[in-house]
């Protein structure tokens, strides 16, 4: 199966539909990665107001789309959750709960009839509750789980039918979540507790998944589990990692921003770390700005295998705007 998810903060909206454009793009390409001859190009979908965060691909002829749909665009925004799959020849949007204020933000699926989308409900509270919700196969339907006001997630890892891993915040600090095939519980580590907002989790075996983000008071933004225990990995210094993906317990890659100086201020530039089984290291990738005074970033990265790995985001360019 290959999967690849970007996550997006609620406040770039109005870039959504640039990088749902790329998402789809990619998403494409990987899907008919067997095919020598295949290229980006743009693949026409349902034009809502609204926008796409993430995808993941079953099969070639099973792919889904999730993001939210503005149903009141001007303040105060209200979305509901929208979900669009591609059957081989055609995008359509697929009926979701959307009876609230929400949107999803992650989506992976073990099978066809085995599919989860999460993101954060805002019509339960003020400041949100995580939403999880399931694809069956017929339909989707929400699935139960602990309120934690303040709460969202932003990225799924599906290792199994009964080991799916969700990761988000929790207030400001690290929330994960996770499934045992029978009910999602939240992770109580301390390890997790005190680390800030996660915006990424990948695995590739029920003992060896990743979770990444912001740094909190316990240290690096990077955190490992090894089927028993969540820790705290070492990885360069000031850095926010943003999405990881997983290929084997060597072969591990994360996109990241680090801080470079100059001219009297701090400035984010995108990189890409990679983990050998042993430590974290910053791997040489090109700066689309050319500057050090512009900054750059990478929201998602995706591996179809080894030597086939897309990374994607948005840099400033020297005349002020942005590009993807």
């Amino acid at each position: 199966m290959i999967a690849a998810s970007i996550t997006c903060s609620r406040s770039l909206s109005t870039k959504f539909k640039t990088i749902r454009t790329l998402v789809l793009a990619i998403l494409f390409a990987a899907s008919v990665v067997a095919n020598a001859n295949a290229g980006l190009h743009v693949v026409s979908s349902p034009q809502i107001d609204g926008g796409l965060l993430a995808t993941a691909v079953i099969a070639d002829n099973d792919i889904w789309a999730v993001g939210f749909s503005d149903q009141v665009p001007a303040p105060p925004v209200v979305d509901s959750t929208l979900a669009e799959h591609f059957d081989g020849t055609s995008w359509s949007i697929v009926a979701t709960p959307s009876s609230f204020n929400g949107l999803f933000q992650a989506v992976a699926g073990a099978a066809s009839n085995d599919v989860w989308a999460v993101g954060v409900n805002l019509s339960s509270s003020s400041t949100g509750d995580p939403l999880i919700e399931h694809w069956n196969g017929t339909s989707w339907s929400v699935v139960a789980s602990p309120t934690i006001d303040g709460g969202g997630l932003n990225a799924l890892a599906v290792v199994s039918s009964n080991d799916v891993w969700a990761a988000g915040t929790n207030n400001g600090n690290a929330l994960i979540e996770h499934w045992d095939g029978t009910s999602w519980s939240v992770v109580t580590n301390s390890v997790v507790t005190s680390a800030g907002a996660l915006s990424g989790i990948s695995a590739d075996a029920s003992n060896d998944v990743w979770a990444v983000g912001r740094a909190g008071t316990g240290g690096p933004p990077i955190l490992h589990f090894d089927g028993t225990n969540w820790s705290l990995v070492a990885s360069h210094p000031d850095i926010e990692a943003t999405s990881v993906t997983a290929l084997s317990p060597t072969n591990v890659w994360a996109v990241v921003t680090v801080g470079v100086f100059f001219n009297h201020r701090t400035h984010r530039k995108a990189a890409i770390e990679h983990w050998d089984g042993t430590s974290w290291s910053i791997v040489s990738s090109p700066d689309p700005t050319k500057s050090p005074g512009l900054d750059s970033f990478l929201n998602g990265i995706a591996a179809i295998s080894a030597s086939d790995i897309w990374a994607v985001g948005d840099a400033n360019t020297s005349l002020g705007g942005q590009a993807t």
